[in-house]
């Protein structure tokens, strides 16, 4: 698995457009409800809909919340302004999917050679759109942000784009990601790297453009809102993380959503330790046979993992330590990356010219179909009677507030009626 010069297969505007409309399809048929029974959920009527409704679109883009600046989930609420707001869940989601299909061609086009063939990285792309234990990361526009994270790593690690536009692009991503959340901390030092290893105009343009937005996601956590971060006890062992790794992450790959980090008792502990053990010898291994491209990958999939384990955002069951309470969620977005890395470095050992790897790593691709089939329908949201709140909103006059009931549980919208 040594990293070699791979020919490059480039594929015409029209396929990838193909092949952006098929990525989005999938994404869709995971959960239809998104499209065809549109709701709000969580943050999205409840802050980035109604800052912008309620203050303005302009005023609302510099607002932070969990202690960053989110601006691409700003920008989408920013952007249904311009629609009825029956239509705004619908808008927003699919700005979502939009975001989450973007890796694909992203993956697919000739500046990621790096990462093997078409066929290799035609793999990876559907390894992405069919993970288990994501449910988190496609239910809106609110873990939008992730999967730009995602893009613009894949963008980081590509070659120089030849084009304007395509530089154009590069910026775009990379500082609409910089500006959406903490991922500009960990993208910072392996742009750092690569500036130091390659030695290019560009890849210095890179690192500036991270460190930039690292100053200002600084300022955001540290002067704007120092409080907005868990202050609660955390309750980190090494059994907790042994259970979270092993349930969430290894076994969450292979076989989809589980509770089974939430087992009491002495053997299941042990159970989990083993597979956290063997399933991390196994990323090592890779990590040595692998590419520079995926190298950085786990590095950067380790980061965000340990940064959500040590500076989580505090929600739910608020006398329960974080660890516990984290250890029993499944498809929670701090596991995508990990679990993205795991079962990205499945299939690139499969590849390997060692029989014994190959073989185990055959084993756990068939292991894995099952977690695919298991968890490729992720549950509808239940009714929140959208449609007549729409109408209550429209008939209320001008200078009313009115809430809006979204899911999960106990969030709600509130808009102030004006013309």
């Amino acid at each position: 698995m040594a990293e070699q010069e791979q020919p490059r297969t480039v594929l015409r505007f029209w396929q990838h457009g193909a092949i952006f409309l098929l990525a989005c399809a999938v994404i869709v048929s995971r959960r239809p409800d998104a499209v065809f029974h549109a709701q709000f959920y969580a943050e999205d009527g409840h802050v980035w809909y109604a800052d912008a409704y309620n203050l303005g679109w302009w005023p609302a883009l510099f607002r932070t919340w969990t202690g960053y600046f989110l601006t691409l989930p700003r920008l989408g609420a920013s952007l249904a302004l311009l629609v009825p707001l029956y239509r705004v869940p619908l808008l927003l989601n699919l700005i979502a999917v939009a975001f989450q299909a973007l890796p694909v061609n992203l993956l697919l086009t000739s500046r990621s050679s790096h990462w093997g063939s078409l066929r290799r990285r035609a793999l990876l792309a559907g390894m992405y759109l069919a993970l288990p234990n994501c449910d988190e990361i496609t239910r809106s526009i609110t873990a939008a942000h992730w999967l730009i994270a995602l893009s613009a790593f894949l963008l980081l690690v590509a070659p120089i784009p030849r084009g304007i536009a395509g530089r154009i692009f590069d910026i775009f991503i990379m500082a609409l990601c910089g500006l959406s959340g903490p991922f500009c901390i960990f993208l910072l030092p392996i742009s750092v790297f690569l500036a130091w290893k390659y030695r290019e105009r560009w890849r210095y343009l890179q690192a500036g453009i991270f460190a930039a937005s690292c100053l200002v996601q600084s300022w955001a956590l540290v002067f704007l809102a120092p409080a907005a971060r868990t202050h609660r006890a955390m309750g980190a062992s090494p059994e907790l993380f042994a259970r979270i790794l092993g349930s969430q992450v290894y076994l969450g790959a292979l076989f989809g959503t589980n509770w089974l980090s939430e087992l009491p008792g002495r053997w299941p502990s042990i159970l989990l330790s083993c597979i956290a053990v063997g399933g991390t010898a196994f990323v090592a291994i890779c990590y040595l046979r692998s590419s520079l491209a995926m190298k950085l990958f786990l590095l950067f999939s380790v980061a965000v993992f340990a940064g959500g384990l040590i500076a989580p955002v505090e929600w739910g069951r608020p006398t329960v330590p974080v660890w516990e309470v984290y250890a029993g969620v499944p498809g929670l977005r701090y596991w995508f990356f990990p679990t993205l890395a795991f079962a990205w470095s499945i299939l690139l050992c499969l590849q390997n010219r060692t029989g014994v790897l190959k073989a185990v790593s055959a084993v756990l691709l068939c292991m894995m179909c099952f977690g695919v089939i298991r968890d490729w329908r992720h549950p509808a949201f239940p009714e929140t009677h959208f449609a007549e709140s729409v109408k209550r909103f429209e008939a209320a006059p001008e200078g009313t507030t009115v809430t809006i009931q979204e899911h999960p549980e106990g969030w709600n919208m509130r808009l102030n009626k004006h013309l």
